[in-house]
């Protein structure tokens, strides 16, 4: 058997029944409505992403960059000195204490 060779050219016709052709249309318009919609939910979410990671690095260059006010750092040395006097002051005590009951039991003999 031979075959007709099949020519494709400008007068070329095809059928569909137009329920196909509506359903291919359709399909397509949701595709690019889904496709762009996609598109600019991902640009919102960069964009968003970017800001966040600029406000992340600028809280972090806070956080680097930070310093007390001289106010503050003074009454942070100042209360470390009383912490290191209270020590000392205990260990006194102590041993005033250790050397009472020393006495006193000197007497009681």
């Amino acid at each position: 058997m031979k075959q007709a060779a099949t020519k494709l050219n400008e007068a070329s016709e095809i059928t569909i029944p137009l329920r196909n052709l509506i359903s291919m249309i359709a399909f397509t318009a949701v595709s690019v409505w889904v496709y762009f919609g996609l598109t600019e939910r991902i640009s919102f979410l960069e964009h968003n992403l970017e800001l966040t990671m600029e406000e992340v690095e600028e809280n972090d260059n806070w956080i680097d960059e930070f310093e007390p006010p001289a106010s503050v750092q003074e009454s942070v040395e100042t209360v470390r000195e009383l912490e290191l006097q209270i020590v000392v002051m205990q260990h006194e005590l102590e041993m005033l204490r250790n050397h009472v009951n020393e006495m006193h039991r000197d007497d009681n003999k």
